[in-house]
């Protein structure tokens, strides 16, 4: 099944509806492109870690169901068009001083039940394309935490406190990183993870998700 969604084919078919054009603009049709509200937006969150902090889509009714689709049923095939949209950001804002991307790891049980790491499949679309090597396995989230969207802002910090490991150090020693997710919600989880890495010797971190659903 997981395999089946990666391979979804992509002659004349937009992605995101499923529906055959001869115009295709980063895998997607020009009526759905049209439904994405492009932000290219640099925020601040609540983090001493983090240098900068992008997203790109503004988080509307449309791209919602899609990220929930993305997420949780299955349709792991939208890295592709969302990492586009990532990298259409990347060269628009010029963030392109980094020597590794890093995405943001979820518990092991969770991608064994899911099947993928969304956050891994946009940064390894992304490695790929712009050629910046990325870090496999290294940053590990070791602790089962509840969803962050279904908590405030406290409870999402207490959530994630101590969640997450960085098994080798010297892979990400005075590098600057590119660091992957999906979605920003309050910022909890680029913090809490860009502490690690910061501490465990990281020089610059730049933050890039798909899209926000924080108010900023």
């Amino acid at each position: 099944m997981i395999l089946k969604s990666l391979l979804f084919p992509t002659r004349q078919l937009c992605y995101l509806c499923k529906e055959k054009t001869p115009y295709l603009k980063s895998f997607t049709c020009l009526e759905c492109n049209e439904k994405l509200n492009f932000a290219y937006k640099e925020v601040k969150i609540d983090s001493i870690y983090v240098d900068r902090t992008f997203y790109v889509l503004s988080y509307n009714r449309f791209l919602k169901e899609l990220i929930h689709d993305f997420k949780f049923n299955g349709k792991s095939y939208l890295y592709k068009p969302f990492a586009e949209f990532m990298i259409n950001m990347i060269r628009k804002k010029d963030i392109n001083n980094v020597d590794i991307v890093i995405y943001i790891p979820i518990h092991r049980r969770k991608e064994a039940i899911r099947g993928y790491n969304q956050s891994e499949l946009l940064s390894d679309y992304i490695s790929k394309q712009l050629q910046i090597p990325i870090s496999r396995g290294n940053l590990v989230k070791k602790k089962w935490t509840k969803e962050q969207n279904k908590l405030d802002r406290i409870q999402r910090l207490d959530n994630l406190k101590d969640s997450f490991f960085l098994k080798n150090p010297e892979e990400i020693r005075g590098k600057r990183i590119l660091l992957i997710d999906d979605l920003i919600t309050t910022g909890a989880t680029f913090n809490e993870c860009s502490k690690i890495l910061k501490i465990n010797g990281a020089k610059d971190i730049i933050a890039l998700a798909l899209t926000s659903s924080k108010t900023i």
